[in-house]
Order: C-alpha cells, then sequence, then structure tokens
C-alpha cells in the first residue's frame, strides 16, 4: 500500500473512530469540540485565521479537481487535507464544504474498490458527513435534515446492501420528516429497503405492504401537485411505474388474500389491521375479494366516512345486492363534498344502476340526471336514461305507439354528442341505431294525424317532450 494510500486510510479511520469512539490518537481536543453545541461554535472555529486558510486552499485544489472532471487523484490528495482540518475544526464555515467532501469521499471510494477494509472505511465517512451536515445545518430550508437522512439512506444501502438494519431506519425517519415533501428516489428506494429488511428476517411481510401504501399516496399527491410541471412529473411518474414493477412481483391479489385473510380471520375486531387491507386492497384493485369486503365492512361500521361508505356500495352493487346497495350509495351521495366532482359523479351514476336494478325507473333517472351536474361528459347517465325509457316503452304509448322510444333516442343521440371516452360515445351511436328500427312507419303516423317532426309530449312516469320520426 502506498505512503499515500495509507495517509488517506488513517484519515478515514481517524473522523470514523475518532468521532464515534473517541480512541483514536490526537483527536481528544477534536472531540470535545465536536460535541459541542452548534450556537456554542463561532462560524471559523476557535483559530479563524487557520480556518480560513485552509478553506481557501481546499477550495482551490477542489476547483482544479473539478474542472478536470474529478479524474486527477493528486488534486483530490491535495483537497483532501485542507478539507480536513475544516470540517473537523470549523464545521459551521461552509455548507459546500460538506457537498464538496462527500463528492471527495465517494471518489476515494471508487478508488480503492478493491481494497474492502478502506472502502468501508470511506463509507463509514461518507455517513458521518451527512451526520455532522445534519447536526450544523438541518434546519436548511433546500435541504432540511428529512432530505439528507433519505441521501443519506440511498448511499449507505448503496455501498452496504445486505445491511438494511443500518438504512432502513434512517428511511423511515426521512419519510415520517417529509411524507409527501420526500425526493422521488427516497420514496422509491425506502420501499426497496423495505423489501429488503423484511428478506433479512428483521420485520415480518406486512411492513412492505404498509410503506408501500404510504409511499403511493406520497406519490399520487405529487403526481397531482406538479401536473403542469413536466420535469418534476416526469421524475415521480417513473418512480410510480417502478414502483408497480417491482410490488406487482409479490403483491398479486391471490397473495394478498393468501396473506391477509387468515390475520382477518384470527384478528376480526383489530381495526387497524382492517384498514390496512382496506387500503392496500384498493390501491393493487383486489377489491373483488370476500376479505377486502369484511374488511372495509368492519372498517365502515365504526368509523363510517363518505368513500367507505361509496366503497361499500360498490361491493354490494358487484355482488347483485342492490338494496344494501342503494343504503350505502345513498349515504355516500349525502356525505360527499361536492367539491369531489369526479367521485361523486361516479357514485349517483351507480346509486342510478342499483335503482334500475330495483325497479325504481323515476328514482333511477333522477340519480342519472345528478350524475351531469357533478360531469357533463359523463355519456353513461343519458345511456341508463335512454334505457330506462325503452324498457318503459309498452307502458308510455300515444294512439298505440310507442312514442317512449323517440326519447330514448334523445338521449341516446345527446350521449353520443357529450360523451368524453370512445367506449361511451360507440354505445350511444350504437343504441341509438338500433331503437331507430323500433320507430313506426310514416304510415302509421299519417293514420294518426302525426308529422314528423313534430313535438309531442310522452306521458306516464317520463313526462317529456320529444320529435315524431318514423322509421
Amino acid at each position: 500500500m502506498s505512503k499515500l494510500k495509507l495517509i488517506v486510510l488513517a484519515f478515514s479511520l481517524i473522523m470514523v473512530v475518532g468521532v464515534f469512539e473517541g480512541k483514536a490518537e490526537k483527536s481528544a481536543d477534536l472531540l470535545t469540540f465536536n460535541q459541542d453545541k452548534p450556537d456554542e461554535i463561532s462560524k471559523y472555529g476557535k483559530d479563524s485565521v487557520t480556518c480560513v486558510k485552509n478553506l481557501s486552499l481546499y477550495k482551490e485544489f477542489y476547483k482544479q479537481w473539478k474542472a478536470g472532471g474529478y479524474k486527477d487523484n493528486a488534486l483530490a490528495d491535495q483537497a483532501i487535507g485542507s478539507w480536513r482540518y475544516c470540517f473537523f475544526q470549523c464545521p459551521l464555515v461552509s455548507k459546500n464544504m460538506y457537498i464538496h467532501g462527500k463528492k471527495l469521499i465517494k471518489h476515494y471510494i471508487k478508488r480503492n474498490k478493491e481494497d474492502s477494509v478502506a472502502r468501508q472505511a470511506y463509507v463509514d465517512t461518507l455517513l458521518i458527513i451527512y451526520d455532522q451536515r445534519i447536526k450544523y445545518f438541518g434546519d436548511d430550508k433546500k435541504r432540511p435534515k428529512g432530505i439528507l437522512l433519505g441521501r443519506k439512506a440511498q448511499d449507505c444501502m448503496k455501498y452496504r446492501v445486505h445491511l438494511s438494519e443500518e438504512y432502513y431506519p434512517c428511511f423511515e425517519e426521512s419519510f415520517k420528516l417529509m411524507g409527501n415533501n420526500s425526493e422521488p428516489s427516497t420514496l422509491f428506494y425506502f420501499y426497496v429497503a423495505s423489501v429488503r429488511y423484511v428478506q433479512q428476517k428483521h420485520a415480518e411481510k406486512d411492513l412492505i405492504l404498509e410503506n408501500y401504501v404510504n409511499i403511493q399516496d406520497a406519490i399520487e399527491y405529487n403526481l397531482l401537485k406538479y401536473a403542469d410541471n413536466e420535469k418534476k412529473l416526469a421524475k415521480y411518474t417513473t418512480v410510480a411505474n417502478n414502483l408497480e414493477k417491482n410490488v406487482s412481483k409479490f403483491a398479486t391479489c391471490e397473495k394478498l388474500i393468501a396473506l391477509y385473510g387468515p390475520k382477518l380471520e384470527a384478528n376480526p375486531d383489530d381495526l387497524t389491521l382492517a384498514k390496512n387491507i382496506v387500503k392496500f386492497f384498493e390501491k393493487r384493485k383486489c377489491t373483488s375479494s370476500d376479505v377486502y369486503f369484511q374488511a372495509l365492512e368492519k372498517v365502515h361500521a365504526i368509523e363510517p366516512n363518505a368513500q367507505s361508505a361509496f366503497s361499500m356500495g360498490l361491493m354490494a352493487f358487484q355482488r347483485e345486492q342492490y338494496s344494501k346497495a342503494k343504503e350505502y350509495l345513498v349515504e355516500a351521495t349525502n356525505t360527499l363534498p361536492d367539491s369531489l366532482v369526479v367521485k361523486k359523479a361516479s357514485a349517483y351514476l351507480l346509486l342510478s344502476e342499483s335503482y334500475r336494478s330495483l325497479g325504481q325507473t323515476a328514482s333511477a333517472r333522477t340519480a342519472a340526471q345528478k350524475v351531469l351536474k357533478y360531469n357533463p361528459k359523463e355519456g353513461m347517465a343519458l345511456i341508463i336514461i335512454g334505457d330506462l325509457y325503452t324498457s318503459s316503452a309498452s307502458k308510455c304509448t300515444l294512439q298505440g305507439l310507442r312514442v317512449s322510444y323517440w326519447a330514448a333516442y334523445d338521449k341516446y343521440v345527446r350521449a353520443a354528442a357529450i360523451a368524453d371516452d370512445e367506449k361511451t360515445k360507440k354505445k350511444a351511436q350504437e343504441k341509438a341505431a338500433v331503437i331507430k328500427k323500433s320507430f313506426p312507419e310514416i304510415a302509421d303516423l299519417h293514420m294518426r294525424n302525426l308529422i314528423e317532426g313534430q313535438k309531442v309530449t310522452v306521458g306516464c312516469w317520463i313526462n317529456e317532450e320529444t320529435t315524431v320520426r318514423s322509421r
């Protein structure tokens, strides 16, 4: 090993052992210094002249090193000595010192890839740089403690992938501090760290699923927040896609049911468990299972809210329990705030289908009309009304003609015009084409003194004006 390498390795080890154990030679004064509180330390330390001198030296060497593409080992070696002095003796002198120090130490990690002992000593040093930056600059608004912890965790995982007990708690604390404001890479690697933490037998599988739900919530928050920011949106979209690829490997609906079914059966009164099942099954779109339904029923019974009422209504409808679905959906439409227009429109649409399945045609139409109030482009609402009119053709007649077909046709044509998706538009057009075949012949109109294009009112429960038409 060269003399230079020995010197640098000794520096790294002194930082590791000196700061954390206090056993390195010639570091006693530094230990006492680093145990002071930040507000008791002047910016330039105890010897301001020497601090300024070393700050200037390291910055000049670092500038040259950077200009050469961070490749000149000699310049890095010249910068590290003066940088080390500033790091220990005047830790408040520069925030950039920590950014530069991270770059320098990563350089030494790379240079010592064949020497595992030296490499790990430099990794220790890298983590100490994060710790000291957090200690003295952790209240920085742009890069606060939570952000720095997330980056520290990523570097720790990069160099010590098999030691999840070291980096997982760091990710966890970072997420607790930053939540929705976490950086995209931290969110993704927090999930990866959760998987490895479980794989390395430090926690149960539930941890992965619980963290996934919270991470996914944060991603969805940012996808909405940065909808108009192409650059940031792309970053969170990439993370969302990568997360989905990773979680789909083991979180299939079958595996979730196998994992959580027995847990719910063994702990039917565990509200926290039921909530977690609901959140995770909804994220994974596994909402047709009995496990999800039982968990949701538990949550709604104890802590009812608009969202759970909607979900219960959907589940009951899918199981053809239309009376029960109606009750839940009435609750949902009454409690969902008007600001949630998409969700409210969806609730009314499902309520309309429930009423129709129960044969309550007038109520079904009223609910469908409410859909259009919250989502004017929801063509399915008009298709439902058209179908209701079609089903009443034998009852709602005029001079023996099934004139409700004309009213139904009006709805289908309008549905095709307003629908914002091609599937609904095509369905409306097909229904309009079919219903035209049921129009009376022109001779039948003449026999009743009706003229094509004339306005008439369809009676019975429909009570709506329409236009006379023939085949």
